[in-house]
């Protein structure tokens, strides 16, 4: 793992039109930035049409000889799609050297059309051929009129708009512009709805004064009150969320921030530029401790298991013999893998005979180690040309169209029937899985959603290969080129698949070509628990051989899938033992199941924790699929695997009024009636791994939680202020409060009185 770079601001498209900013890593002591993209030209563009200008807005030269421009889908691969210098736009120059102040111009190459026209991801990277190393990530977004660029005003800093071109010229405000927006003095902190949660508001100053709308916030957090002269050493707000993008002058403006200790007292002040750019003075200091309780704990009690799911030996297209293969991956590789699965092809183009199955088996139940190291074998199905490849672990039969080379007929290219027919053919102690390995556009039949797809598929590649890679020192990168566009597909479409990394080794280098893993999070090391975790979709991929993520929604893992009544709440932390490593960014992107792939909705920097809450309401029986993306220091990546939410906005709860049958808890509320505010009673016997205490009102429907997650034994006290979940008034009227311990459940009526 190399040393954490030093860290530049890059800007991103947020929700409909919005923009955030978020951090990315760059060189010592470079200040490059990407200062304009024009990705929809007018007309029918070629790739020299597309433009990316650059901008060096620090006090240094610096050499950008073997630098260059990429996209989402060539962002893993060494072969970028516009070199520096060679792709210079010569009317701004051509010289690698730029110089404090200077802009340069880059065109995509020759050919088709790269940048699309619909948004797309431009990565700026240093060591193009060797690590590509990532300086800059801007994503713009849709609805970019033809000609029009998306610039960042001004030069060099945070915030991007939709304008006119003005490539090797500034990008800034109309000349004599002086005037700053206002400054906001009406800054509010109050506790969120959970613990952990404050929300801030205040009104949207102009961008002259009091008119017109500004460019950008800078909101700044401490645990001291913050003023004019310490508000520069004061810690930015994206460690936890990113800063909104100004509304029109005079809106309310309205920040959720997620993930504070409850138990601290935070004061935030903010300050607001326009694309000059002229800046405000520092706001009024708000100051507020977050509701009382404990935060949704990420971590469900699973343990991260890693390990490669796509690897061959001589009975098909490899090297050795599957026992070398599993003895390799537990003993010699740098990094020892918890899980191998060697996937033979199935067919004898690719090497594989009826007898080699069964002794691939075999061979993997000698080096089976429960506890220790798990041997898992399987066939990979299929041929590339005909429809892809995809792996079916433990399968207990061959499956085949070869005569006299199949226990089980399946045509060629048949994938709805190879669901069918596994799920018919199950192994007999696990249950059905099968992978889809490196996809491409038109694979599985088209990613056909069937029945038996729904109940066996259950993991996607994101990562794969080098396939012939010769290193044993995982020096190589595993490709990830177009893997998330299709893995958005395929959730859109209704397949539940998480996130897998494969190595897909044909050489003796079994986990030891690259860093790329599988993590299953699972209760134990045994082949029935990861094959039982894999079904269940607790994985996740990983660029990094040992990035541990612990992650909660919910109180739910990765993978499931529930209804809720109201916006869930997502918890995650990510460690890594390695010495200088660290998180750059984390983000969560949200998609609807038969509606819309998943887009970047939140984001945090510089934090190994993310803490978000779904403010968004959706129609009654709109599923919703979540998942997130994280970047270390070192430039690696990985995904989490999703989980599904159907939402019913109209979902109630039975709630009764006092104790099951039996029960050791009481619950008190006082005063009953209440006027505004109610304080709840009660005492544990015991401590509660995990507890509840909600309000509902008469219909069922929930109006705000109080507490969820651990709670020691003994009495406590919580008070409800009388306001829902999203900071409003509760009406008068009757509300229950219930308190779930996961043992007992209990409940309360309460009067509430206006």
């Amino acid at each position: 793992m190399g040393l954490p770079s030093p860290i530049r601001r890059a800007c991103l498209p947020f929700l409909a039109g919005l923009v955030a900013c978020l951090l990315a890593a760059a060189p010592a002591r470079a200040a490059i930035f990407i200062n304009e993209i024009l990705g929809n030209p007018i007309g029918t563009e070629t790739g020299l049409d597309e433009k990316v200008e650059i901008y060096n807005s620090g006090p240094n030269a610096v050499d950008m000889t073997g630098w260059g421009i990429d996209d989402a889908v060539t962002i893993s691969t060494a072969a970028v799609r516009a070199r520096i210098p060679e792709d210079f736009d010569a009317s701004c120059g051509t010289n690698p050297i730029i110089q404090p102040g200077e802009f340069r111009v880059v065109h995509m190459t020759a050919g088709s059309a790269v940048l699309n026209n619909g948004g797309d991801d431009v990565y700026l990277v240093s060591n193009r051929l060797v690590s590509a190393t990532v300086v800059q990530l801007v994503t713009y977004p849709t609805g970019i009129p033809e000609g029009q660029v998306w610039a960042c005003l001004p030069n060099g800093t945070t915030s991007f708009a939709i304008r006119s071109p003005t490539f090797c010229a500034s990008n800034g405000g109309p000349i004599g512009d002086v005037t700053a927006p206002a400054t906001v003095s009406d800054l509010l902190a109050a506790p969120g709805a959970f613990p952990g949660e404050v929300r801030l508001t205040w009104t949207a100053p102009g961008d002259d004064g009091t008119t017109g709308t500004a460019t950008s916030y800078v909101i700044k957090w401490s645990h001291a009150a913050i003023n004019s002269g310490n508000f520069a050493a004061a810690a930015d707000i994206n460690r936890f969320t990113l800063e909104p993008t100004p509304r029109t002058a005079a809106s309310a403006e309205t920040l959720f921030v997620f993930g504070l200790d409850p138990d601290s007292t935070w004061h935030f002040a903010l300050q607001t530029t326009d694309e000059v750019p002229n800046t405000s003075a520092v706001s009024n200091n708000a100051t507020t401790s977050p509701a009382p309780g404990t935060r949704l704990n990420p971590n469900l009690g699973y343990t991260s298991y890693y390990g490669n799911l796509h690897s061959h030996t001589s009975l098909s297209d490899g090297v050795q013999t599957p026992a070398q293969a599993y003895d390799y991956a537990r003993f010699t590789a740098p990094t020892a893998l918890d899980f191998l699965a060697v996937t033979e092809h199935n067919h004898s183009g690719a090497g594989m005979s009826l007898p080699s199955y069964a002794i691939g088996a075999a061979e993997a139940a000698t080096r089976n180690v429960d506890g220790q190291f798990v041997a898992i074998y399987g066939q990979e199905w299929g041929i590339i040309a005909t429809g892809g490849h995809a792996n079916l672990f433990e399968a207990p039969v061959l499956f085949g169209w070869e005569p006299g080379n199949h226990d089980v007929f399946v045509a060629e290219g048949d994938y709805t029937g190879l669901y069918t027919a596994f799920r018919a053919n199950p192994p007999a102690l696990y249950p059905p899985v099968v992978e889809w390995c490196h996809p491409s556009g038109s694979d599985f039949n088209g990613y056909a959603v069937t029945t038996d797809s729904k109940a066996v598929v259950s993991l996607m590649a994101m990562v794969s290969g080098p396939a012939f890679s010769t290193s044993t020192t995982e020096s190589d990168v595993g490709s990830s080129t177009g893997n998330e566009v299709l893995f958005n597909d395929a959730l859109r479409k209704g397949h539940r698949v998480s996130p897998t990394a494969d190595q897909d080794n044909h050489n003796a280098t079994w986990g030891a070509s690259t860093q790329g893993r599988t993590a299953v999070l699972a209760s134990g090391k045994t082949k029935s628990q990861i094959l039982q975790a894999m079904a269940s979709r607790r994985a996740y991929a990983t660029q990094d051989h040992n990035l541990d993520i612990q992650f909660s929604a919910d109180g739910h893992a990765m993978g499931e899938a529930w209804t809720s009544g109201t916006g869930i709440r997502i918890a995650m932390h990510v460690s890594d033992p390695d010495v200088g490593s660290g998180v750059s960014q984390i983000d969560l992107l949200r998609g609807v199941t038969g509606v819309s792939n998943a887009v970047v909705v939140a984001s945090n920097v510089n934090s190994r924790d993310f803490a978000w809450r779904e403010l968004q309401s959706f129609p009654a029986g709109t599923e919703v699929h979540y998942y997130l993306r994280v970047r270390t220091l070192d430039n690696l990546t990985a995904w989490t695997g999703p989980v599904y939410v159907k939402y019913d906005p109209a979902a109630v709860t039975g709630i009764g009024d006092g104790p099951r049958t039996g029960s050791t808890i009481t619950l008190a509320a006082s005063p009953n009636p209440a006027f505004g505010r109610v304080t709840a009673s009660f005492s544990l016997p015991s401590a509660s791994e995990h507890a509840d205490l909600r309000i509902f009102d008469a219909a069922g429907r929930l109006v705000n939680t109080l507490i969820s997650g651990p709670l020691a034994a003994g009495p406590q006290r919580v008070e409800w202020t009388g306001l829902d979940e999203n900071g409003r008034v509760a009406p008068a009227g009757i509300f229950f409060l219930r308190l779930d311990t996961g043992r007992e459940t209990v409940s309360k009526k309460v009067l509430l009185v206006r």
